[in-house]
């Protein structure tokens, strides 16, 4: 069974699959870009105590390339769910301080949803280690074409490192 489809520039920065530049120009044509926005906006229906803290992670994602107008709404559901998700812990550590058993199980299970939804937002837009290694070159290949030519390499690994410097140029 075939696995997800990569990008264009993905492919190429992998070296694993020979496309031709009609091939390359082809799939391109259909690959969907976004650009990003001259500044982060934080959605209108986002509480203003939380505004500061949503430019700050956004500048940083639009910054690695990860942000998007499109993602406006999944940022600020990142926010709030991750507020929510403090203030059920605060209401679930003080149910268990005073022994409540019944009013402890709630609250974490409210505190359980809470999680999931912040965890699911913060996956969608690469605030995650993970979700952020599916989305971008691997490091090894940044590595490779990043580190310096040594006296002596054979023209094959020269045309080589050409090559890998040239798509993580393309990856920028």
């Amino acid at each position: 069974m075939p696995g997800k489809r990569q990008p264009t520039q993905v492919l190429e920065a992998n070296g694993r699959k020979h496309l031709t530049e009609a091939e390359k120009d082809a799939r391109r044509d259909r690959e969907v870009h976004v650009p990003p926005p001259d500044e982060v906006a934080p959605p209108k229906w986002l509480p203003k105590r939380l505004h500061g803290e949503y430019r700050e992670i956004g500048e940083i994602l639009r910054a690695a390339g990860l942000y998007a107008e499109l993602d406006r709404d999944v940022l600020g559901q990142y926010f709030l769910s991750r507020e929510r998700w403090l203030r059920a812990d605060k209401r679930a550590g003080a149910a268990i301080r005073a022994g409540d058993e019944k009013l402890a199980r709630e609250w974490t299970g409210i505190q359980g949803t809470y999680f999931k939804q912040a965890r699911s937002s913060a996956e969608a837009m690469g605030l995650s280690v993970t979700s952020r290694c599916r989305i971008v070159v691997p490091q090894a290949l940044q590595n490779a074409a990043k580190a310096p030519v040594s006296c002596g390499e054979d023209e094959f690994t020269q045309r080589l490192r050409q090559r890998q410097a040239a798509a993580l140029e393309g990856a920028t």
